[in-house]
């Protein structure tokens, strides 16, 4: 096949539709919608036309029916147990799914930047879905309750979003088996899913942005970007943390939003394909005559529109990505044009909309990532899975793995943080030799 338009003719604007939550404008996440919407992608299942109000009178009805003549006031206590103070919702995660009911459009009933972020997390799990059947143990009452919401539940559809072949495999892999580990402890993912995808959403976000220039070194890797925890000093003599951290990341946003765009045009029909897998095909195909000239014409017809500095046709695949990357980027640059602030607006609502729990400003130290102390219990269980417990250096690596690195300074930190918590095991003095547990 080849691998890019056979007709590929730059547009007047710059468009994005994949890969990326972040628009210049209308990026107001509603969590709760989200956690909801990615709990129906994962079970297939959703809520449709049925407010808690409906469900709280079939409720009603239900347990009349079981009490008949033996009620003597029963319900008025089911009410103030589960209904008057909205506990009813902490009974199952099924209960998220009256979040995210939508009909038709998803975009136009949950919102486009719900739905966008949704998406994100769908490329992420890919077709993994989940045992509609969550184990929990329940008392009799809130089991007739759940099954009143079992019989309104409904299959959602098996294609929620454009399918997107995933930009970064090894946090796609450590996604799902967060999920599934998730999804064998329902309480804890009742209290803690969505938690757990604001994590992944900056994690993405920030190995994306690290990763968007390295498009011919084949399949992205996890790279270095340093956090400190919140209960630390932050100082300008933390190498790592000044260099790889915040720094680092917003430098690298700045390519998001032009490299993503350019990928946009290169695109055939069919799932969406990052841009390091696109390189990979067009310098696998074997005509590089035909298609060194489509790029070389439309890096031509774009320079001419962008008004940018004209460019010798390229003679490799390479050069030719390397002007495309180059000309996607450069024409944000001129502080004259309006497409300088275009750019800058999406990073500032990457910063603001989705790194926000992770940026805090620490005097002469300037901004730094942070993690603070539910983030770090949080991804310390997920690191940890279906073990029981990880050596030190182990869990290090998967928090790494996940996108969240520490210097040795903020390692100390976080291990007397476990000694406080008391899930920490010293066989010995050595390192090696202590142990991390879960805490559930």
């Amino acid at each position: 096949m080849y691998p890019i338009p056979e007709s590929i003719v730059p547009a007047d604007d710059n468009k994005l539709d994949s890969y990326f939550p972040i628009r210049s404008k209308g990026n107001e996440f509603d969590w709760g919608v989200i956690t909801g919407l990615i709990l129906s992608y994962i079970l297939r299942l959703q809520i449709k036309n049925y407010s808690i109000e409906d469900f709280r009178s079939e409720c009603e009805k239900h347990m009349s029916e079981l009490l008949g003549s033996h009620d003597h006031g029963f319900l008025a206590v089911l009410e103030r147990m589960y209904f008057s103070t909205n506990d009813v919702l902490k009974i199952s995660p099924l209960f998220l799914l009256f979040k995210a009911q939508y009909n038709g459009s998803g975009k136009a009933t949950l919102g486009a930047s719900n739905w966008r972020m949704g998406a994100l997390f769908a490329s992420l799990l890919g077709d993994q879905k989940t045992e509609s059947e969550l184990p929990q143990k329940l008392n009799f009452l809130e089991v007739e309750i759940l099954n009143v919401l079992s019989a309104r539940l409904k299959p959602a559809a098996e294609v929620l979003f454009a399918e997107e072949r995933p930009y970064l495999p090894y946090l796609a892999e450590k996604f799902k088996l967060d999920i599934s580990f998730l999804s064998g402890h329902p309480t804890y993912l009742l209290e803690h899913l969505e938690d757990a995808l604001k994590l992944y959403a900056f994690s993405y976000c920030s190995q994306l942005a690290l990763n968007i220039r390295a498009w011919k070194e084949g399949c992205p890797v996890s790279r270095k970007l340093y956090f400190i925890l919140d209960s630390e000093k932050a100082s300008a003599e933390r190498s790592m943390v000044q260099n790889h951290g915040y720094k680092m990341f917003s430098k690298a946003s700045e390519y998001l939003f032009p490299i993503l765009s350019a990928l946009e045009v290169l695109q055939l029909q069919g799932s969406k394909r990052p841009l390091w897998q696109v390189y990979d095909e067009c310098n696998s195909y074997s005509d590089h005559v035909q298609l060194l000239t489509d790029l070389n014409n439309y890096l031509s017809a774009f320079i001419e529109l962008r008004v940018l500095p004209k460019q010798a046709p390229s003679t490799t695949v390479e050069e030719a990505f390397t002007q495309l990357e180059k000309v996607a980027v450069g024409q944000f640059r001129d502080e004259k044009t309006k497409r300088s602030d275009v750019n800058k607006k999406y990073m500032i609502a990457l910063e603001d909309q989705i790194g926000a729990e992770f940026i805090q400003s620490r005097g002469r130290a300037g901004r730094v990532l942070v993690l603070n102390q539910d983030q770090l219990v949080l991804l310390t269980n997920l690191s940890i899975g279906l073990r029981d417990k990880l050596r030190l250096h182990e869990l290090i690596d998967e928090f790494r793995s996940r996108g969240f690195y520490l210097d040795s300074q903020s390692q100390q930190v976080l291990v007397s943080f476990y000694e406080r918590m008391g899930n920490i095991e010293r066989m010995s003095d050595s390192g090696d030799a202590v142990y991390v547990r879960k805490t559930i």
